[in-house]
């Protein structure tokens, strides 16, 4: 059987790509993208060229010649189909939405001019959804006409070894009539903070994300008032996430809102004061307090990185911890002036993207058991499996998996 080679098409900040690495055991033939990402893909350009030191070139698709590689791995853009863009215009358009094409362009490219043997994108959990379904039947459609199939995993990144809780979904087209029936992962991780004191003192790029300063925090600073303890034991032992949950879960709001009139703390007045004139109205609020996380994160995502505060230290997180909760190796080193905390959290964890394309190459190695049909949909959370049309290894409808 000849050699596995594989390239990224899109790799942004690269998290795919060093994942798709930790599977071939080999760094990619050559790096495939387009202008409009020159800045997101410098990242992993310069992980590359300068710190491993590679001669693995960076091209422009339209210039770049056709040959044949055994997969391709893309990360376009995913704002059509992401929950952050809910009601806006991107997210209005649905399968409409031009940022779509990057994610065609990408299996089209794969199967035209490289005659891939598999090509993978990852996108948001959406696209398993009703939500996603045109754009899941354009990719298809793509697939069939060219007799490849198609599948749609969707996971998250807690089984795969990480205390981050962040569903993706990744779509593969397989060169071959019908898909195989990808293997379930359910690896074991440490607890949050056990996780984070894996990193040494001596690694690079360990300036705070964001300046969150706790004793400038009203309702961090509420909890420490009452029950003179760490309010990060007092919220993670209550079972919430953030302050303000533990706060109002425990019944404390008004007592709460009281305490910041009567110490005058400003900005605790402005934000109580918000919350209980809310919820009189039978409304919700945006919690921006204090996220305090003790067996896994909350997905790796701008607002959480800028609430999140180290499980041990009275700061927020470095680019480096971030970095980290994403696999990245400790070598890795963002570069330019560029906004970091969105360029972390705009990517795809290391070891899910390892599990996935391990998967495939065990499909190139014929190591799959197939399914019976060209179009199958598998949900790591539960394990349970539905190929398109009436497949004999379905275990839920269509309609389940699609809720």
């Amino acid at each position: 059987m000849s050699e596995i080679t594989w390239a990224p098409i899109i790799p942004l900040i690269g998290g795919q790509m060093l994942g798709a690495e930790k599977a071939f055991g080999k760094p990619p033939e050559a790096i495939y993208s387009y202008a409009d990402f020159e800045g997101n893909d410098s990242h992993y350009v310069n992980y590359q060229q300068n710190v491993k030191g590679r001669d693995v070139q960076y091209k422009m698709i339209p210039e770049s010649s056709s040959r044949h590689i055994s997969v391709i791995s893309g990360t376009p853009p995913c704002a059509a189909l992401s929950q952050l863009n809910t009601g806006k215009t991107e997210a209005a358009k649905g399968a409409k939405c031009e940022k779509n094409e990057w994610m065609y362009e990408v299996f089209k490219e794969g199967i035209n001019r490289f005659s891939a043997k598999a090509i993978v994108v990852e996108n948001a959990p959406a696209l398993f959804t009703k939500k996603g379904k045109e754009v899941a039947d354009n990719l298809f459609d793509i697939c069939s006409k060219a007799g490849y199939s198609l599948t749609l995993y969707k996971t998250s990144t807690k089984y795969h070894g990480i205390p981050q809780a962040r569903d993706r979904c990744f779509a593969i087209g397989w060169n071959s009539e019908v898909a195989p029936i990808m293997n379930w992962y359910k690896r074991p991780r440490k607890k949050f903070h056990e996780y984070l004191s894996d990193l040494t003192d001596d690694v690079q790029q360990m300036d705070i994300l964001c300046n969150k300063k706790l004793d400038e925090e009203p309702y961090y600073q509420y909890i420490k008032s009452i029950t003179n303890e760490d309010p990060r034991k007092v919220i993670m032992e209550s079972g919430q996430i953030t302050a303000f949950n533990y706060i109002n879960k425990s019944g404390k709001l008004p007592a709460c809102n009281k305490w910041m009139h009567d110490t005058g703390n400003e900005r605790g007045i402005k934000v109580s004061d918000h919350a209980v004139k809310k919820f009189a109205m039978g409304k919700g609020i945006w919690d921006s307090s204090t996220h305090v996380f003790g067996e896994c994160m909350n997905a790796v995502i701008g607002r959480n990185l800028a609430d999140t505060i180290h499980p041990k230290f009275d700061r927020s997180l470095t680019i480096r911890e971030a970095l980290y909760l994403m696999g990245f190796p400790h070598d890795f080193e963002l570069v330019g002036g560029l906004p970091k905390m969105n360029h972390i959290a705009q990517n795809v964890p290391v070891p899910t993207s390892r599990d996935i394309h391990t998967e495939i190459g065990k499909f190139i190695r014929g190591e799959l058991t197939m399914s019976d049909t060209n179009y199958h949909r598998q949900d790591n959370h539960n394990e349970r499996m539905w190929s398109d049309p009436g497949g004999k290894n379905n275990q839920a409808t269509l309609e389940e998996f699609m809720a």
